[in-house]
């Protein structure tokens, strides 16, 4: 029984899709086609403003006025640099050239580093975490070249660790393994 009314179902289905679709067909032939002969009208897709009271500078479109950016460049080394930045600003660093050595460590450390003017110096030594394992070094120390050498030994087990050089509001870190 159920069999008899799904197959109605089916079937009426199907002839309302078939005749819906001739029928659309049929409306579809009646539309006037456009003659292939005639020539195609030019349209337009410039977008004009047709208010009364429009404003003077839109009437050739929108015009803005705008500086490029051009680097100036150095006439003598032919670097480019920003403009409005000074040459003092490049060196006005006071902690230079730090290097750390051996690398990795067993008991001794070397440190050295330049200072362009006397000033106080903090070395630490820095876990991964960022938490401070020691300090090897917070002196005030006269301008030039430095070479310090630290005994790490008893101080710290095997790992890997960050060197921090801070002079001022300047700091250098440098990582370091000790076997």
């Amino acid at each position: 029984m159920i069999n008899v009314y799904l197959r109605t179902f089916v079937v009426s289905i199907v002839l309302t899709l078939l005749v819906g679709s001739n029928s659309y067909a049929y409306k579809f032939s009646l539309v006037p086609r456009p003659d292939s002969t005639k020539a195609k009208q030019k349209v337009s897709t410039k977008i004009t403003d047709t208010r009364l009271n429009k404003p003077a500078y839109l009437k050739n479109g929108v015009k803005v006025n705008f500086i490029p950016f051009n680097p100036v460049k150095d006439s003598f080394f032919g670097n480019t640099k920003i403009m409005g930045a000074s040459k003092a600003s490049f060196n006005d660093k006071v902690l230079n050239n730090v290097k750390v050595y051996p690398n990795p460590i067993s008991d001794q450390l070397n440190l050295s580093f330049t200072v362009n003017k006397e000033s106080t110096v903090t070395v630490k030594i820095m876990d991964v975490l960022g938490n401070e394992i020691t300090t090897l070094l917070s002196e005030r120390i006269a301008a030039g070249d430095q070479n310090k050498p630290f005994q790490i030994a008893s101080r710290i087990t095997s790992g890997f660790y960050f060197i921090r050089v801070s002079v001022g509001s300047e700091v250098i870190t440098k990582r370091i393994s000790v076997l």
